[in-house]
């Protein structure tokens, strides 16, 4: 018979044995093949091309949507300047030189429930932040010619411009009236076809004395790309004093209305 003691005292030595055996073995070192090498490269470039893939998806993201703070803070300040133009009106006349980015109109796109202020010329400082108006022709809103607007397709300005169908109207605003356009035509075209903003697009007699009042939309296309322009021409259709109030179809866009 074996006591409890002799037991104890064998497993006691042999656990000792093993664990000097255990301490006294030398680790082995890994060695580091050439397909380490290469897969530690490929995992090295692959994180910075993700890194970099997402910094322009972010830098991307920021040029579609992040300009429409931008934007909608430009035009806060437009709107009080274009107040003080229509205040001013009589002081300055008619004839008067408009100035490039100066506020000019309000335009109201009930459709896509957005309104702008329109500010005086096309060139890219006019419109960063704002519909601009060609200024090749004299024509100004409701009056007989083409008063033609351009503007980035970006949130905030014509981003979704191709969503208007004919019959869907457009309003447009000075000191004294509300002027009232209906889409009637809808185009695609390069960017050097500038025959769309000319005084009557569709009838070039009467470039020198047109007979009609047209509204004209300008924006890139395809969306993301500049390759093309987006054309939407609209006809006047009806001219409401301020004194009546707003017409009907953005009577609800009013800043007084109720939400």
């Amino acid at each position: 018979m074996v006591s409890t003691t002799e037991t104890q005292s064998h497993h006691e030595d042999g656990d000792g044995e093993s664990g000097a055996g255990t301490r006294g073995r030398r680790r082995r070192r890994k060695s580091t093949g050439p397909g380490d090498v290469v897969r530690g490269t490929v995992r090295f470039f692959g994180e910075i091309l993700l890194t970099s893939g997402l910094l322009m998806l972010f830098y991307a993201a920021y040029e579609v949507y992040g300009s429409q703070f931008e934007t909608d803070r430009e035009q806060q300040d437009l709107a009080q300047g274009l107040e003080d133009n229509w205040a001013t009106s009589e002081e300055t006349g008619p004839e008067s030189e408009p100035l490039p980015g100066s506020a000019d109109s309000r335009l109201y796109v009930p459709e896509l429930e957005l309104d702008w202020v329109v500010v005086n010329g096309t060139d890219p400082d006019d419109i960063l932040y704002s519909p601009g108006r060609y200024t090749w022709f004299d024509s100004g809103p409701g009056q007989e010619g083409n008063y033609a607007i351009a503007a980035h397709r970006t949130p905030g300005l014509f981003w979704d411009l191709d969503l208007l169908d004919n019959g869907d109207v457009m309003v447009l605003e000075d000191g004294e009236n509300f002027y009232t356009y209906e889409v009637f035509q809808e185009e695609t075209v390069l960017p050097q076809d500038s025959w769309v903003v000319d005084p009557d697009p569709f009838e070039e007699a009467s470039d020198e004395d047109p007979e009609r009042a047209l509204l004209t939309l300008t924006t890139c296309a395809p969306k993301l790309n500049n390759t093309h322009r987006l054309i939407v021409w609209a006809e006047l259709a009806e001219t409401t004093p301020k004194s009546e109030g707003m017409p009907d179809p953005i009577a609800h866009m009013a800043p007084d209305a109720e939400e």
